[in-house]
């Protein structure tokens, strides 16, 4: 159909003649020079050292990307100055807190880290310095796409998510199979998603569709996954990315000694809050070098002519600016400064002719040739215009314009979008934006001209109101202080039937337990009054805890800010959005992985390992225990039918997911999962039972624990119930109890406990205590495997030389014990430990070989349903034990063991100590087994060292050549590592 804008701007006559033209950015956009480089130097694109002594290479001026000459027709790699206009969907970087990262590049500037403070995505492992922070790509992984539109499945086309540069050391070339990775320079690049790693010279010869490498099988691909608004969105870091620019604004710009140095400000609301960009220029350099310079420090292509600089003076609170003419030298800035600060100018845009200009209009999901259109348009084209004109300039003329909406995207550290009215006219508000730096504010405009001093550094004077407002109207006026915003903005068409998936789900702990549906809603309607509409989801009453639903993102995030500050029974809640899955949009036989992570466990190594997981799997599979347990991460996969788990910690934490899993089995369609271990806990038993090792060190390699995970069997694990019952009318045993507070005469339920490795009473758990309360005390010593086994040295030493004051000593007099209906006669022993597991103490074999030659004993096994009772004769024998000296005394073997204790003694559970009072304890087994995953024990290669692994072909995978795509060239076949006493048994 034929539309008023085609009718009128059918020629497409620009308005403005000098615009840029449609489609895609053409060259790498860099401005180079040639430079005289006085330290080694290495070449950004063939990572090879430029060697001379007077011109080695080139340097572009404004990211600082350094080339041979001879690489300058082959530099692919785009400046930072166009980086954002190659981005066809931007997606905003999860900025972690400011921290130091020794032997990392900034993505932005391309210079090292070093000591200065930077920020890192926690997503995309994209790193930058936090005064580069606002000149970042918004190109970071989507890891959450599920478009309802769309009826996809494994079908649809991936393609890699390229990365450059802070490659791992060992990273190899999959192209001419040579070491990619760089520590001299920021080079070479690594897919996101695979792992796959090339030369940045080579990376063109890979196909560019991905298979998400090896791991696809536990993976939760992005379109099955949907999370409207995260938690990084709407949570506030303890230290802003500003303070950390201002602090190493110095450092990472590094002006020469021999020039001027001078700071620039692109704002008043950047000068009050001190962010800034310096710059170093020849003390007889012009104001239009000076001009040049500024642009280039700000990531500016326009021209010159549309820009001026000015001087700032404070005098008290006072701000006063002076424009720079065009004869002036750098060497007449900073006169009027007499505290020896170097100069500071405010880059401010020429008014002129702003009449007319360009935008860029993107078509979204709209199937066309090319990435973007520039639309001309002047002060009075509306929205609906520019609907007309994009549908035309895309061949879409049948289309009705009515149909779409324009949604305007700012990348202003991060991502920000609204649905524009059809009457507003973007053009007025670019160039209103870019005229008046500020900040938000309320102010009041009259038919004459009023002085408006809402802050000091704001314009003093407004004296052209617009004529739409009558007199005495306030409004609310944005006022960015960016002068980049026009570049920053660009507009999506979207269809206005187009479905989007607003639904987001939040999680609510640390509510009152055991309530009622309607109880839990009543507290939310309270808290929330009017704010919000809300569904109530899954509630989990016997862990007080709920999931609201929401269909509306920005009631979502001000409900989320007001639970986060409200409190039920004075206490506060935990409040989190979570992810959704959709396991219709999986695949077959994806089993997706869900990771808890316990950064308090052991040497509290969880911050590092969580980095490291999320690089490998889709971040939203991760889940950090500190942050509401485990009962978020098991509601997100409870709808699933298959999947796996990984818990990173201790038996405890283990021991702890269990617990939840067990809770909520109703709820979850797979509610037995198979389970995984990574070792962070001190001890580490049932990680060592299940091969998965005796503990993570810092800078393990997490791939091969991932892989092994794909090929890992599945086991049964007994869990046994643990009943105390304190009870002063105890049954005859040899002494009589020698506690005042045996008799408590608690009429309350007994303690019930679910016990997964081993139980002990005495001696073991005795200094098990000792060692907990002094945890307690001090946690913040804690924090290293071997400073914890360390304190279990000194506590069992301390314990030994107390001979007389030992108050295990004549435990075996103090104890009956039976199993399975027989009384056991108990030699002279200072501890009892019942095993479930082979493995106790940090890997002690405290059971030993299971034939002895008497032929009495059964082969111990975690599934047998049979527990092995042992003793202990005190200290010494202990310490034989983990020597691999001597073992346990064998008492019995049995799946119902009643213990009657005649005084107050120590006991634990699988490593959690308490003194337990005189009674009756009885072990049986438990109805609920756990399907746990032992390590095969096949090795696996690690990745990036061997390029094959990551070709290797899974199921769902061909064996096309990752180069050319041709099926006949396939790899050859890959060597598995075997033992030796496999093979004899084959």
């Amino acid at each position: 159909m034929a539309t008023t804008a085609t009718s009128l701007f059918g020629t497409q006559v620009d308005l403005n003649p000098t615009a840029e033209k449609d489609g895609y950015e053409v060259g790498h956009g860099h401005i180079f020079m040639k430079k005289t480089f006085h330290k080694p130097t290495y070449c950004h694109h063939c990572t090879d050292m430029l060697w001379g002594l007077i011109g080695q290479g080139f340097i572009c001026e404004v990211c600082n990307f350094v080339s041979h000459e001879r690489c300058l027709e082959n530099v692919i790699s785009p400046c930072s100055s166009i980086a954002s206009n190659l981005i066809k969907d931007p997606v905003a970087h999860t900025w972690g807190e400011p921290d130091r990262f020794k032997k990392k590049f900034c993505n932005v500037c391309r210079r090292s880290l070093g000591d200065c403070l930077a920020l890192r995505c926690e997503v995309c492992e994209y790193y930058a310095h936090a005064a580069c922070q606002d000149f970042a790509v918004s190109d970071c992984l989507k890891i959450a796409c599920y478009d309802p539109n769309k009826k996809e499945t494994s079908s649809q086309v991936v393609f890699h998510h390229w990365r450059e540069g802070n490659l791992p050391a060992n990273a190899k070339c999959l192209v001419c199979k040579k070491t990619s990775a760089s520590t001299e320079c920021i080079a070479s690049k690594r897919c996101e998603w695979c792992g796959v790693t090339s030369h940045t010279g080579c990376y063109r010869s890979i196909s560019p569709e991905c298979n998400y490498g090896p791991l696809r099988e536990i993976l939760t691909l992005p379109n099955t996954v949907s999370m409207p608004k995260t938690n990084y969105s709407v949570k506030s870091v303890s230290k802003s990315a500003d303070e950390a620019a201002v602090e190493e604004e110095e450092s990472v710009n590094e002006p020469g000694s021999d020039g001027t140095v001078i700071r620039l400000f692109d704002g008043n609301l950047s000068f009050k809050r001190r962010v800034s960009r310096t710059i170093s220029v020849p003390k007889d350099a012009t104001t239009h070098q000076i001009l040049e310079a500024a642009l280039k420090a700000y990531q500016i292509s326009e021209d010159p002519r549309y820009y001026y600089l000015a001087e700032i003076t404070e005098a008290g609170s006072h701000l006063h600016e002076r424009r720079l003419k065009e004869g002036e030298h750098s060497s007449n800035l900073g006169k009027n400064n007499r505290d020896g600060r170097p100069p500071s100018l405010f880059l401010r845009y020429e008014e002129k002719d702003l009449k007319r200009g360009t935008i860029r209009v993107y078509p979204g999901t709209l199937r066309v040739p090319v990435a973007y259109k520039s639309i001309s348009i002047n002060n009075f084209i509306s929205v609906e215009e520019v609907i007309e004109m994009a549908l035309h300039k895309f061949g879409l003329e049948d289309e009705d314009p009515k149909e779409y909406n324009l949604v305007e995207v700012v990348l202003d550290k991060g991502v920000q979008d609204r649905v524009m009215d059809r009457e507003e006219c973007p053009w007025p508000q670019l160039v209103e934006a870019r005229r008046y730096p500020g900040h938000l504010e309320m102010l009041h405009f009259y038919d004459d001209p009023q002085p408006v001093c809402t802050e000091n550094y704001f314009p003093k004077w407004i004296m052209s109101p617009p004529k739409i407002l009558s007199s005495d109207v306030e409004i609310v006026v944005l006022l960015e202080n960016s002068l980049r915003k026009m570049k920053q903005t660009r507009y999506y068409l979207r269809k206005i039937k187009e479905r989007r998936h607003d639904r987001s789900e939040m999680y609510v702990g640390n509510l009152p337990i055991n309530l009622s549906d309607h109880r839990y809603k009543q507290i939310f309607q309270k808290t929330l009054a009017d704010v919000a509409q809300f569904t109530l989801g899954a509630v989990y009453a016997q862990n007080g805890a709920c999931v609201l639903v929401f269909e509306d993102v920005d009631e979502a995030e001000s409900s989320y800010h007001i639970l986060k500050e409200a409190t039920v029974d004075d206490k506060s809640l935990i409040v989190l959005f979570v992810p959704e899955i959709h396991p219709e949009r999986l695949d077959e036989d994806s089993c997706p992985l869900l990771v808890f992570v316990n950064v308090k466990s052991g040497g509290c190594q969880g911050v590092e390992l969580i980095q490291n997981v999320k690089k490998l799997v889709n971040p939203h599979q991760v889940f950090d225990l500190d942050q509401g347990g485990p009962l978020p991460g098991l509601h997100v996969f409870s709808q699933l039918k298959k999947y796996r788990l990984l818990i990173c910690g201790g038996d405890g934490t283990v021991g702890w997911v269990l617990s939840v899993l067990d809770d909520m089995s109703q709820e979850s369609v797979c509610s037995r999962p198979p389970i995984a271990i990574l070792p962070l806990g001190t001890g580490n038993d049932l990680a060592r039972t299940l091969k998965w090792g005796g503990g993570y060190e810092y800078g393990d390699d997490i791939y091969p624990i991932l892989r092994a995970i794909v090929d890992a069997e599945e086991i049964k694990l007994d869990r046994w119930t643990v009943i105390f019952e304190p009870d002063g009318k105890l049954v005859e045993c040899d002494n009589k109890s020698n506690s005042s507070t045996s008799s408590s005469g608690n009429d309350d339920m007994p303690n019930m406990f679910v016990m997964n490795n081993y139980f002990g009473i005495g001696i073991d758990a005795d200094v098990c205590l000792a060692f907990h309360l002094k945890r307690e005390e001090n946690p913040e010593k804690f924090q290293s495997r071997i400073y914890n086994k360390g304190v279990y040295f000194k506590v069992g030493v301390r314990k030994m030389m107390q001979r007389e004051r030992r108050s295990c000593k004549d435990l075996y007099k103090d104890l009956r014990v039976e199993v399975d209906g027989q009384r056991l006669e108990l030699p002279p022993l200072e501890g009892i430990i019942l095993l479930n597991i082979g493995s106790w103490g940090s890997g002690a074999d405290i059971w030993g070989q299971d034939d002895d030659g008497s032929g009495r004993w059964k082969k111990s096994s975690p599934s047998d349903g049979n527990l092995e009772v042992v003793g202990l004769t005190g200290i010494v024998h202990m310490g034989q034990i983990q020597s691999g000296l001597r073992t346990g005394v064998r008492l019995a073997q049995g799946s119902h063991i009643r213990i009657w204790m005649n005084s107050d003694m120590p006991v634990q559970v699988d490593g959690e100590p308490w003194m337990q009072l005189a009674g009756q304890v009885v072990i049986t087994r438990s109805a609920l087994q756990a399907t746990m995953l032992k390590k095969s024990k096949l090795k696996i290669k690690r990745r990036n060292t061997e390029p094959t692994i990551l070709n290797a072909t899974s199921p769902t995978e061909d064996r096309r050549s990752p180069i050319d795509g041709d099926p006949r060239k396939t790899e050859p076949p890959r060597l598995l590592a075997v033992r030796s006493e496999e093979l004899n048994k084959v």
